[in-house]
C-alpha cells in the first residue's frame, strides 16, 4: 500500500463511519473482493482508536482519518483524497452528512450511502446541491442499500425488458412482493426511525413526490394509499398475499424520482435512447411484504404495524421505552443469522396498452443473499461505489453529467452486471407469455 502521506493512484474509496457494525461487513466485502487489485480504500469516522482497532483485522492495513464533520477544514482534506464517498454515518440529517456531501459536490467527487430519509433529501438536499453537483459533475447518490437498490434496479429491468420488444410502451402498473428470510430491522434504519419521529410533524415528509419538483414533468396522482391486504396475482400462478411493507413509503419516493429523471434525461439529446428505458408520466407502484400468512393473516399483520408504527411516531414515552430493546446504531446480529437470511424480490409490471388492447406483462426477480439490512445493503453499497469508479467510461450519460441521481439512473445496467457477477444476487426479467397467446403482437 502507498504510504499514507502519499496519495494512492488506484480509484480509492473513503468509508465513513467505518467502525459500526455494517461498516465492518462492508470492509470485510472489499478487503476480499475480486477487484481487489483495481482499487484502494480509507477507513475514516470521528474516533481514531475505533479506526485502529477496525484496521487491524484487515488483511493489511489502510490508511485511517479521523474527522469531525463540524470541522470544514478536516472534511475537504479528507474528501480530496478519494473518488468517492462512502457514507455509512446515520441518520444522515443527524450525522450531519450534507458536510460531505456539501465537499463532493464543490470537487466534483462521487457521493454513495445508505439513507431512508426523504424529508431531509427533500428540503436540506436535492434543492440545495443538485444544480451544483451538474456544474461539478459529482454524482451524489443515496439510497444505495437494501433501501432502495432492489425496488429501484427491479423495475428499472422491468422497463429495459418491456422496451428490448416493445420501444414504444411503458409500464402502467406495477407491484413488487419482498419475501425475507430471516432478516432483521437493523440499527441504523431503526435510528432514522427516531430521527424522523423527532422532527415537527410537518416536516416528517414521506409522500411519493417528496423529492421531485412540481415541474408538470411526471403527472402526480394520488399517492397510493397502504392497505391492510395486497394481492399478487401473477398470470396461471397461485394468487399470493401480502401485509403493509414497512420499506415501502421510502422506497417508493425514489421509484418516483427516478420516474422522473427518465422523463427528463429523454429530451436531453445527448443521452441515448437505450441508455435509460423511458418511463411513463403515470404510472401505479406498490410494495409489500409476503408473509406466507394467507388473507387474514396478512391483514392482520398489517394491522399491528399501523398500529405499532402509530405508538412510535405519535409517543416519545413509548419511542423511550423502546430504545432499551430495538437495536442500536452500531449493533449487529449473530454471524448464523448474518448469513443465512436472504430474501426475494418478485416484480409483476403491466404495460400500456397494444393497439389490439392487450397489455404486456413482465415478470422481474431480485434475489439476495444475506441479512437485508446488516449484510446484503454492504454488497450493494460496495457495488455501487464500485460501479462509478472501476466503470464510470461506462456508465451512463445521466451519471457523466452528475446531479443527485438514483441508483438505476446512475449506474443501472453497470450495476445489475456487477451484482450478478458477485455470486450475492440473481436479477432476472422476462415478458410472460400466456398459455392462451401463442404471440403477443
Amino acid at each position: 500500500m502507498a504510504p499514507a502521506n502519499k496519495p494512492s493512484s488506484k480509484p480509492t474509496l473513503i468509508i465513513y463511519g467505518a467502525t459500526s457494525f455494517t461498516a465492518r461487513q462492508l470492509l470485510a466485502y472489499l478487503d476480499n473482493h475480486p477487484d481487489k487489485a483495481s482499487f484502494e480504500f480509507i477507513l475514516a469516522g470521528r474516533n481514531q482508536e475505533k479506526l485502529e482497532s477496525t484496521n487491524v483485522k484487515l488483511s493489511y492495513p489502510r490508511e485511517i482519518v479521523a474527522c469531525q464533520l463540524n470541522d470544514e477544514d478536516g472534511v475537504k482534506s479528507l474528501v480530496e483524497k478519494g473518488d468517492v464517498v462512502v457514507n455509512l454515518a446515520g441518520p444522515f440529517r443527524w450525522h450531519n452528512a450534507e458536510a460531505l456531501i456539501r465537499e463532493c459536490v464543490k470537487t466534483g467527487k462521487h457521493y454513495v450511502d445508505l439513507c431512508g430519509e426523504s424529508s431531509w433529501l427533500a428540503t436540506d438536499i436535492i434543492p440545495r446541491y443538485n444544480d451544483l453537483a451538474i456544474k461539478s459533475k459529482s454524482c451524489i447518490i443515496p439510497s444505495c442499500g437494501f433501501d432502495s437498490i432492489p425496488s429501484d434496479l427491479t423495475l428499472y429491468l422491468a422497463h429495459k425488458t418491456l422496451q428490448a420488444k416493445y420501444p414504444e410502451l411503458t409500464i402502467n402498473d406495477s407491484q413488487s412482493f419482498f419475501k425475507i428470510k430471516g432478516g432483521s430491522m437493523s440499527g441504523g434504519t431503526i435510528q432514522s426511525m427516531y430521527a424522523v419521529a423527532e422532527l415537527p410533524k410537518d416536516k416528517r415528509r414521506s409522500g411519493e413526490y417528496d423529492c421531485i419538483p412540481s415541474d408538470g414533468m411526471i403527472i402526480k396522482s394520488n399517492s397510493t394509499i397502504p392497505k391492510l391486504i395486497y394481492k399478487l396475482e401473477i398470470p396461471n400462478k397461485q394468487k399470493r398475499f401480502g401485509s403493509f411493507f414497512f420499506m415501502y413509503p421510502y422506497n417508493r419516493t425514489i421509484i418516483r424520482r427516478t420516474q422522473y429523471l427518465s422523463n427528463l434525461f429523454s429530451l436531453n439529446e445527448n443521452v441515448n435512447e437505450n441508455e435509460i428505458p423511458k418511463y411513463g408520466k403515470i404510472m401505479k407502484y406498490e410494495e409489500s411484504m409476503e408473509t406466507g400468512n394467507g388473507k387474514l393473516g396478512s391483514s392482520f399483520i398489517s394491522f399491528c404495524l399501523f398500529f405499532l408504527f402509530g405508538l412510535f411516531y405519535s409517543s416519545k414515552f413509548i419511542r423511550n421505552i423502546c430504545s432499551y430493546f430495538l437495536p442500536k446504531a452500531g449493533e449487529g446480529v449473530s454471524d448464523e443469522q448474518l448469513f443465512k437470511a436472504s430474501y426475494i424480490v418478485e416484480n409483476l409490471s403491466s404495460s400500456t396498452s397494444l393497439p389490439n388492447g392487450k397489455n404486456v406483462k413482465v415478470i422481474t426477480t431480485f434475489k439476495g443473499q444475506g441479512d437485508p439490512g446488516y449484510l446484503n445493503t454492504c454488497y450493494l453499497l460496495a457495488e455501487s461505489a464500485l460501479s462509478l469508479v472501476l466503470s464510470k467510461d461506462q456508465l451512463p450519460t445521466p451519471a457523466k453529467k452528475g446531479g443527485m441521481l438514483t441508483p438505476s439512473i446512475a449506474m443501472g445496467d453497470i450495476l445489475i452486471d456487477r451484482l450478478n457477477k458477485s455470486g450475492k444476487f440473481e436479477i432476472s426479467s422476462e415478458i410472460l407469455v400466456l398459455d392462451t397467446d401463442k404471440k403477443i403482437d
